[in-house]
């Protein structure tokens, strides 16, 4: 009987203290981008800062931020540039402030760190895509 009960109480705290992934918490609606850019057609992200695509993608067509990751220019991130502050009410796209890791959305003035995407001293970030580096071209998918 003793046997049966700490083999219970065992199992209970191996699934109670089991990890598992927690999946990252995304207010936009799912968007399937699936392209691919020329790293030599924007000279400011080849310089190491971010870059706000032009081309239409992204929720509501409001764009993409790539943001070099690191000094080698070989690690990307990919960000939806859309403000995540109150996607229910209005989708607003975020502005890249010049020269810094930051961009800014106009219409509640929420700051974005684009080295992390989370808003300042907030708990909310931005959506994240995959970016991949493969010779001079970066893949952009979910």
């Amino acid at each position: 009987m003793k046997r049966w009960f700490l083999f219970y109480c065992l199992l209970a705290v191996s699934l109670l203290t089991a990890c598992g992934v927690e999946e990252e918490y995304n207010p936009l609606p799912y968007v399937q981008p699936d392209f691919s850019i020329n790293i030599h057609g924007y000279p400011k992200l080849t310089g190491g800062l971010p870059v706000k695509l032009l081309e239409y993608c992204g929720y509501k067509n409001n764009k993409i931020i790539i943001v070099p990751q690191g000094f080698s220019n070989d690690k990307y991130e990919a960000f939806d540039a859309t403000c995540t502050r109150d996607i229910k009410i209005e989708t607003t796209s975020i502005t890249l402030n010049d020269g810094a890791f930051t961009a800014t959305c106009s219409k509640c003035g929420t700051v974005y760190n684009l080295r992390t995407g989370y808003a300042q001293n907030q708990s909310f970030r931005l959506h994240r895509y995959r970016a991949n580096r493969s010779n001079d071209r970066i893949y952009i998918t979910n």
